[in-house]
């Protein structure tokens, strides 16, 4: 059976690691080919066209954004749709809360806790931003090396638990039927 190709634009290279390495499987399962693209390193009118384009094909798609400080999520889809001149559909755009890191931690089961000598994962992630992430890293251990461990046992279920704007994404997108 032939692949089909899902688009998903994510802000950065920190949500293109995220989706290739637990997303990306996910969505392969059900048959389709994830295409990420990083919209945050290409201008504007050039993701807006690739949108366009993508939607006339009727491939599927997915645009992702943090929530960052606006303090309600159909505020940020909005704000994204006026940023991308209504290129998209606004049931097609997931707000992460608060950041992609937030996502990363959710995972984290309490035996890479221990090996990772962080402190305990709060129930709740939604309120981990890239500054608190940051400040977990160990001494001696970059960025890029500390996330790829943390995605080395990356737990969904778990992170369906603690995380409610992974688990609207997992519902509605990778599980549920928003994506055909």
């Amino acid at each position: 059976m032939a692949e089909i190709p899902l688009y998903v634009l994510v802000e950065g290279p920190d949500d293109e690691r995220f989706f290739d390495r637990v997303i990306a499987p996910l969505f392969a399962a059900r048959g389709y080919e994830t295409k990420v693209w990083k919209y945050a390193c290409e201008k504007r009118l050039r993701t807006m066209n690739l949108i366009r384009a993508v939607r006339k094909a009727g491939i599927p798609y997915v645009f992702v954004r943090d929530i960052d400080r606006t303090p309600y999520a159909a505020r940020r889809v909005r704000e994204t749709l006026d940023s991308f001149g209504h290129a998209m559909e606004a049931e097609m755009v997931v707000i992460v809360i608060a950041e992609i890191e937030s996502w990363y931690l959710a995972g984290v089961r309490d035996e890479e806790v221990a090996v990772l000598g962080l402190p305990p994962v709060p129930d709740r992630t939604e309120g981990i931003t890239k500054e608190i992430f940051n400040a977990l890293i160990p001494r001696g251990v970059s960025r890029i090396e500390f996330m790829q461990v943390v995605l080395d046992g990356f737990d969904v279920g778990l992170a369906k638990l603690r995380n409610r704007s992974f688990r609207y994404f997992m519902d509605w997108f990778v599980e549920g039927g928003r994506v055909p």
